[in-house]
């Protein structure tokens, strides 16, 4: 499985995470290991590309690939597979795939938003990654793609799971002011077509339910195809 879309926008993502995602986070972090989570992933490009870039970095890392469909995590598990029989991620450790669906009772977010509670240990994302704060949270092309649900559940698992500084990064379509290009209006159409609960969000509300859940909206960047990159900060 592959995704011609995560092919073409991985470089230009990468490009900002080197250049100011990664700088803000070495603020927080000197010595420690930097722990990573991709929500609703896909087929892995991303998890691939991003671990090897970290890996010619030398920098230090601990990944955790996620994705809601069974079919992605099997393609993601292959390509993770290939990964760990090569040396370029020597420095990143990319732990098993696993199945996190945001808004839903499997999605990992914390009852009473502490990650160390004893009663919520059977977190899916605890389960899997430990107690410990992710550094680090990416989602790219899901918001507009998925219930409104869904991405209430991003940022109530960014309030759960990252650490104080930690950092959200999404990436997608989105409107500002209610409005956008003509392209990201008729894309917005189409998914409306496909299904009524999809479309393009406004960023201001996306900023809004981030408040919610005690992140700020630090830096948006425009990226190629009318795509904006946005860096949420806990």
């Amino acid at each position: 499985m592959d995704s011609p879309s995560a092919q073409r926008n991985k470089g230009p993502i990468w490009s900002i995470m080197e250049s100011t995602i990664l700088p803000l986070l070495r603020q927080n972090k000197e010595t420690k290991r930097l722990r990573v989570l991709e929500i609703a992933g896909g087929c892995g490009v991303h998890t691939e590309h991003f671990s090897s870039e970290m890996a010619k970095m030398s920098i230090n890392a601990q990944y955790y690939p996620t994705d809601p469909d069974d079919a992605s995590l099997q393609s993601y598990q292959e390509r993770v597979g290939a990964l760990a029989n090569t040396s370029t991620t020597e420095s990143v450790t990319i732990s098993t795939p696993f199945c996190v669906t945001l808004g839903s009772e499997n999605s990992g977010v914390l009852e009473d938003g502490n990650a160390k509670a004893e009663n919520n240990m059977s977190s899916t994302i605890i389960s899997h990654a430990g107690e410990d704060p992710m550094d680090l949270m990416i989602c790219i092309n899901m918001i507009h793609i998925s219930p409104w649900t869904a991405t209430m559940g991003l940022f109530k698992v960014a309030n759960a799971h990252l650490s104080k500084g930690g950092i959200l990064m999404t990436y997608g379509p989105y409107k500002v002011n209610g409005t956008a290009v003509e392209s990201n209006l008729s894309f917005d159409e189409s998914l409306k077509s496909r299904n009524a609960e999809w479309g393009v969000r406004d960023l201001e509300s996306v900023e809004g339910v981030a408040k919610e859940n005690g992140l700020v909206l630090d830096k948006v960047v425009e990226m190629p195809a009318n795509n904006l990159l946005c860096i949420f900060r806990k």
